[in-house]
């Protein structure tokens, strides 16, 4: 019968694990050397161990791209917003010139061109947004304009 405590005491396992880890060692090498190309053990323990590494990193980097993109959709409502607040108060400021102009209140050249950018920026917005509801300027714009050609032919601006 073999006696294992006889045994153990004549064997030390630091230089056999040792032995073995530059055993292994050389036939990776050797492995790595004559294999194909995407078959190469050295890349696969590297990128297995790279992974394992950065896995708590892209884990924490793909909670805070989803983050990122929920922030990002709540900005744009906010701009969607904010453009529509400012396509309002474009349409709320022509139509009260329009009702100057009704009420026979004088303006400069420098109103008049104040409005026709209000003009302009809410005509693009209605452009831009199908669903908004629109042409409550339509007749307040062409009063607007005839009475800036009107002033502009009788350079009767009020200054």
């Amino acid at each position: 019968m073999l006696d294992f405590n006889a045994f153990f005491s004549l064997v030390d396992f630091g230089v056999i694990i040792q032995s073995l880890g530059w055993l292994s060692l050389g036939v990776i090498t050797v492995v790595e050397k004559f294999a194909p190309k995407d078959k190469k053990p050295w890349t696969a323990i590297l990128t297995f161990i790279g992974k394992m590494l950065t896995k708590e990193f892209a884990e924490s980097q793909k909670v805070l791209m989803d983050r990122v993109e929920v922030l990002s959709d709540k900005v744009e409502a906010v701009a969607e917003s904010v453009e529509e607040t400012r396509a309002i108060a474009a349409k709320v400021r022509i139509l009260r010139f329009s009702d100057e102009i009704i009420g026979k209140q004088a303006h400069s050249r420098e109103s008049f061109v104040q409005i026709f950018a209000d003009i302009d920026t809410y005509d693009r917005y209605c452009r831009n947004h199908l669903d908004f509801k629109n042409h409550n300027t339509v007749s307040a714009t062409k009063l607007i304009t005839d009475a800036y050609d009107e002033r502009s032919k009788k350079s009767d601006f009020s200054y």
